[in-house]
């Protein structure tokens, strides 16, 4: 028999360690109000425990070199960036003014070393400004990643030749050509490494963040678009129910809108109009086709008889007053296509093909295609169901109906992509039958 190795458990890492409180995120992060600044407040404290780690390594140099002055500077830098530490896990929002203290003490401390020595160990600072450009490079894609890792490297190499090959003032104190050169180059590339790990964290910190954002704005739309959507297609079903038909036929419609138009971009009918926006505001405007009914009176909407001429003129202003509704209710609505789109569906709806429709007796592609789309599912639903003053007839009638209609009352690449899809049709006529 072969011996199962059991998984031992992971120790989990103490809290409160020394490592964990330098380089773990501060705790007031945990603030629900105030989480937004941990992207940049844990990567600082990287940076802040590296700046302790390198000015105690430069106190060792200059212990070697007998200059009490330069160790004096760099202890006060140390207990400085501990300081900063202990600031920033405590404070909310100072990392902003430690983050300027710092680069006024990198600024100061380079000051000093070319005062002295003639040295430029402060330059591969001045890739920062550079290495920062970078953070704004999202990771995704192989032309940004490389575009970043080559700016760190160009600003790298740079500055790290500058600081070797150009320090021309004349010191006050003359170091061995070895212990400068070997101080410079250590220098740069200890502080290359810091900075890297630094940018390095707060880029993957920020793309986290970006992340974390775009999914909370992408839910939040869609939250409020559904509810936007729910809104219209209650208050459409209302109006709907005025003239005696059931909230189906908001339903209907519109998923007879949702298969023809899609059937039409399959098809490559009308490139030059259907794009995703054209698609998605014409769905969503479909509920608000007969919107202009909430201004026609019972008597005439739910008469079961044959309307009058003059009966018949107050039907026909459905669209006209649909449009100035939109119009009036929807004027705060940022999108102007979409608005667009659900006014023309509105005036445009009974429009036809010949120019036998109204309100205007446009014809052909006068008539918006959004419209076109919305008159022939409108009037295969009108059709089928059954309402108070008429019974449903038969789908394959209407379908017969509609194939005689093409180009007098329907568009006829519109009506041809219809009844490619007559099966899908019928299915959705039956699924939400009445």
């Amino acid at each position: 028999m072969s011996k199962t190795k059991t998984k031992q458990p992971k120790k989990e890492k103490k809290k409160g360690s020394i490592i964990d409180f330098f380089t773990g995120t501060p705790t007031y992060n945990d603030d629900k109000d105030y989480s937004d600044y941990s992207y940049f407040s844990a990567p600082l404290n990287m940076f802040f425990l590296a700046c302790i780690l390198l000015h105690s390594a430069y106190m060792g140099v200059f212990s070697y070199i007998n200059f009490p002055l330069m160790m004096i500077m760099d202890a006060v830098c140390v207990v400085l960036y501990a300081v900063f530490v202990i600031i920033l896990g405590r404070v909310k929002g100072s990392w902003i003014l430690l983050t300027l203290g710092s680069a006024l003490e990198i600024y100061l401390h380079q000051i000093c070393t070319v005062r002295f020595f003639g040295l430029a160990p402060g330059f591969h600072y001045l890739l920062i400004p550079l290495a920062f450009i970078s953070i704004f490079i999202k990771k995704k894609g192989k032309l940004y990643s490389f575009l970043r890792k080559f700016l760190l490297v160009l600003a790298f190499v740079t500055f790290m030749y500058l600081a070797v090959f150009f320090s021309e003032y004349e010191p006050q104190y003359h170091l061995d050509y070895w212990l400068n050169t070997l101080l410079v180059v250590l220098n740069c590339t200890f502080s290359f490494l810091v900075t890297a790990i630094f940018i390095s964290r707060l880029v993957f910190s920020l793309d986290d963040k970006r992340s974390e954002l775009d999914t909370s704005v992408n839910e939040k739309v869609n939250e409020i678009e559904k509810i936007q959507n729910q809104i219209i297609i209650s208050f459409a079903n209302i109006i709907e129910a005025r003239d005696g038909s059931t909230g189906k036929h908001v339903k209907r419609t519109s998923e007879y809108v949702e298969a023809l138009i899609k059937e039409l971009w399959r098809n490559g009918d009308y490139k030059d109009i259907l794009d995703e926006s054209y698609m998605h505001d014409t769905m969503m405007s479909a509920p608000l086709h007969d919107i202009g009914k909430i201004t026609i009176p019972d008597a005439i909407l739910t008469k079961a008889g044959r309307l009058t001429q003059s009966e018949f003129a107050t039907i026909k202003q459905h669209t006209v007053n649909g449009k100035k509704l939109i119009e009036e209710s929807m004027s705060d609505i940022e999108n102007e296509n979409f608005l667009k789109v659900a006014k023309s569906v509105a005036l445009y709806h009974h429009e036809c093909w010949d120019g036998s429709g109204y309100p205007y007796g446009i014809s052909g592609d006068e008539i918006p295609l959004c419209a076109r789309i919305m008159t022939i599912a409108d009037y295969f639903d009108a059709l089928v169901a059954k309402r108070s003053y008429k019974a449903a007839l038969p789908t394959s009638v209407v379908f017969d109906n509609i194939k005689e209609q093409r180009g007098k009352k329907f568009d006829p690449v519109v009506t041809d992509a219809f009844l490619r899809i007559r099966d899908q049709i019928d299915e959705i006529a039956k699924a939400n039958a009445d």
